[in-house]
């Protein structure tokens, strides 16, 4: 035995068996590679996509998101199962490598040994430990898949499969080292905490060398097959989400998350939308390869949440059966249902719960624009709505003339062209014609006045086709952008503000993808948290109250706007914030998003009556929002549940409005 600690790469393994491991390891990464060709060969059927930009940025999120598991780690239980999970087998994935350099190439070609000494002792402490942890990992995952079983994954035969072979891989690893260590018994032994434990119970249980001998080498044979059969398997089973899922990373949307792709050259288009699997991107299509079924976007859709008919999760699981089905026929009606996609609320939860980042809403409104676009097939009160915005401006049909005349007695800045102001302040469709909203637009203007700002109105104001391309409806969109573009291009100012976070997500990130669409803006929120911290508003103390915040989906989710509202609210003298269960990045939708607002929902019960209920719960004095939409459907929720006079509801703005020290 040697002194020195040196890694015993065959011991106890005659000739012809390393020869078979190396036939075999041959075959298991030859089917492997086969397996990944075509996998690949699946993706680049699809059509183009840019998604090589920002290298470094891509590299350091692969590093957070992979490497150190930042969004798995999200959720306790589950968080803590994979990640154990994970880095054991990416230890112990490194170790084989490592081991290979050190026996094939250190070895052969330069008579080096890489593990031995204090380094290989490391090195045997650090994958007996990290093999522990998988261990546990798994057992962990047994438990909450086949015993606890929530109803967002399936105790199904593939995932039993998968755990099992994982299972048996690290167990007879764990004897194959015990039996080695029993009979050689090196002083160093003890660097292999769990197979030195393990040698020794054997021997306590009165187990010779020749019976030593026999296990490890019958093990090692077992062992090596059960290895090179899970390397075959890898791009044919479900473990293929372990390239699949770091690559969906890697190549996932950098840009603003609110913003949908723009169809370009939309005249010349001869079809819109997809509607067939060919026309997905090769992004899309390793979108679908990355789902690990993990259930998360299930959990959070607000469509399951109340009943409705869309699971993110189903969906992808049906267009990756599909795809790898080999199906070519129209996925609308065959694959996918209208009513799975009209239930969207393009909330994105799906997509923040989703550890792979795949675009599925992106998914959902390419699969709209056919049946817009195309069929011209929309619920019907969404289609009176797109048609009041064609004709009209507006969503409700209302006069446009009338756009301004909730303002009429307040004397309010017209922009003329030319005219220079600091502020554009876009009133938006809903405090233009509904009464619960215009009192939120003449709070903006009172805190806008208060603070000495140079502001002003548009004239030409109408709706930005926002819920036009939600539902699919590209091309009336792009024509309000373009004539909103070329009306804001008239006037002056420094920035726009916003109190609708749909009004701020459109102009913000999505006209920029036109020419002359590149402008400043904010959400009234920011201003006011930004007037405040200057000095430029002072407020008075009013009575004590607890005021709870709903975190709007595209302010908050969307555009990562969540402190802002808070600051503003807090900044209020007798104003104590209460935190709802699910809040900021996890906050639930109001249920408005995507053209919901503007269609007959089925559902079990309602994402709105769902989120009243647990404001209500809260306990909260005032209920405070941060957009026109969510004031209308938690208005519509507090009536539903009969809570009006016991939740008042206000906007943020309401509220500091109303706190404006006069002197």
């Amino acid at each position: 035995m040697p002194e020195i600690p040196i890694r015993e790469t065959f011991w106890n393994i005659p000739p012809w068996a390393v020869v078979g491991v190396y036939v075999g390891g041959a075959i298991a990464i030859a089917v492997f590679g086969w397996g990944l060709w075509r996998r690949i060969a699946l993706w680049r059927e699809g059509g183009p996509e840019m998604r090589w930009d920002r290298i470094p940025a891509r590299i350091v999120r692969v590093v957070k998101e992979v490497l150190l598991q930042s969004r798995i780690l999200g959720q306790s239980y589950p968080g803590i199962m994979h990640a154990t999970m994970f880095w054991g087998f990416l230890a112990l994935f490194t170790g084989t490598v490592l081991a290979t350099i050190d026996w094939e190439i250190t070895r052969l070609l330069f008579d080096v040994r890489i593990l031995k000494g204090p380094f290989y002792l490391a090195f045997e402490l650090t994958l007996d430990l990290f093999g522990l942890f998988l261990l546990i990992g798994l057992g962990l995952a047994v438990w909450r898949r086949f015993v606890l079983r929530p109803s967002r994954i399936e105790p199904t035969g593939k995932f039993a499969y998968a755990l099992t072979i994982l299972f048996v891989i690290i167990l007879t690893g764990f004897v194959i080292e015990a039996c080695r260590l029993a009979v050689l018994q090196p002083w160093w032994a003890a660097w292999s905490p769990v197979g030195w434990a393990l040698a020794k119970a054997m021997l306590a249980a009165g187990a010779g060398e020749g019976a030593l001998r026999t296990t490890h080498f019958s093990l090692w044979v077992f062992h090596a097959v059960v290895v090179f059969t899970f390397i075959a398997l890898i791009p044919h089973s479900y473990f293929f989400h372990l390239i699949a899922t770091p690559l969906n990373i890697f190549f996932a949307k950098l840009g603003p998350r609110g913003a949908l792709a723009k169809i370009e050259n939309l005249e010349e288009q001869e079809t819109f939308g997809i509607s067939r699997l060919e026309q997905f991107s090769w992004k899309r299509r390793l979108d679908f390869d990355a789902c690990t079924e993990c259930g998360r976007c299930h959990a959070v859709c607000c469509s399951q949440l109340s009943g409705g008919a869309l699971s993110p999760k189903r969906l992808i699981g049906k267009l990756k059966r599909a795809m790898h089905d080999g199906y070519n026929g129209p996925l609308h009606g065959e694959v996918i249902s209208a009513d799975e996609l009209w239930a969207c609320t393009t909330c994105m939860a799906c997509i923040e719960e989703c550890p792979a980042r795949i675009d599925i809403v992106d998914t959902i409104v390419d699969l709209r624009r056919y049946l817009a676009l195309t069929e011209g097939a929309f619920p019907s009160t969404g289609a009176q709505a797109l048609q009041h915005i064609q004709g009209l401006g507006n969503p409700w049909g209302l006069d446009p003339g009338d756009r301004l005349a909730w303002a009429r007695d307040l004397d309010l800045p017209v922009l003329a062209p030319g005219q220079s102001v600091e502020v554009l302040y876009w009133v938006g469709c809903a405090a233009a014609y509904d009464p619960r909203a215009q009192k939120v637009a003449r709070s903006v203007v009172r805190i806008l006045r208060h603070a000495g700002i140079s502001f002003g109105v548009m004239a030409e104001e109408r709706c930005h086709g926002e819920v036009g391309r939600r539902m699919g409806e590209e091309y009336l969109y792009q024509t309000a952008a373009a004539e909103n573009i070329g009306n804001m291009r008239q006037h002056a100012f420094r920035k726009i503000v916003t109190h609708c976070p749909h009004c701020f997500n459109t102009i913000r990130n999505e006209y920029p993808q036109f020419e002359g669409g590149e402008f400043e803006v904010v959400h009234h929120s920011e201003l006011i948290a930004e007037l405040i911290e200057a000095g430029r508003i002072r407020l008075e103390a009013a009575a004590p109250q607890t005021v709870a915040f709903h975190d709007p989906c595209y302010l908050g989710r969307q555009n990562g706007v969540f402190d802002a509202p808070r600051a503003s609210l807090a900044a209020v003298p007798g104003v104590s914030l209460v935190e709802l269960p699910r809040n900021r990045m996890h906050g639930v939708c109001c249920g408005g998003g995507g053209g919901q607002s503007w269609m007959e929902v089925s559902a079990r019960k309602r994402i709105n009556i769902i989120r009243t209920e647990e404001i209500v719960a809260s306990r909260a004095d005032v209920a405070a929002v941060g957009c026109p939409f969510c004031l209308s459907m938690l208005d519509e929720g507090r009536k539903t549940l009969g809570a009006e006079e016991r939740l008042p509801l206000k906007d943020l703005a309401e509220i500091v409005a109303d706190a404006l020290s006069e002197s």
